[in-house]
């Protein structure tokens, strides 16, 4: 049985709100969590992961921890390695916020605003913030 090829979109809010390479970063877990999902063995080395994203460690640890803190990942350990288990419920409703709005300055403040200064969870997130973020 061949396999259909599929990607990840690399969301526009994303970007605006976190930087290309975080955006990438969060796009490559989110492509992992969909292989774990096929059944396939998601555990790899840091080098694979540093290697598959072209960022490098600190950068990739930096992401890690805040994704960690952000309620979007769980870093499992494995013989040595390690899983990184990413919530697509979560990925899904950070998508969802960051598509409030074209804007892409009010939308890095209010990312850092809520996400690095308050270190909220996205989950945390309410409707009523999001309708602000689009009106303002």
């Amino acid at each position: 049985m061949k396999e259909r090829a599929y990607f990840y979109k690399v969301f526009k809010g994303l970007v605006m709100g976190f930087g290309m390479c975080e955006a990438t970063f969060m796009a490559y877990m989110a492509n992992i969590a969909e292989c774990r999902n096929r059944g396939y063995v998601t555990v790899r080395s840091l080098k694979t992961h540093l290697a598959a994203t072209g960022i490098g460690r600190r950068t990739f640890e930096q992401y890690v921890s805040r994704s960690i803190r952000m309620g979007l990942l769980e870093k499992v350990p494995v013989d040595g390695k390690y899983d990184y288990v990413w919530d697509m419920k979560a990925y899904f409703r950070l998508v969802e916020i960051v598509s409030m709005t074209t804007e892409p300055i009010r939308l890095r403040i209010f990312c850092q605003e809520i996400f690095e200064k308050q270190e909220r969870l996205v989950m945390s997130v309410t409707d009523d913030e999001m309708r602000k973020l689009k009106n303002s």
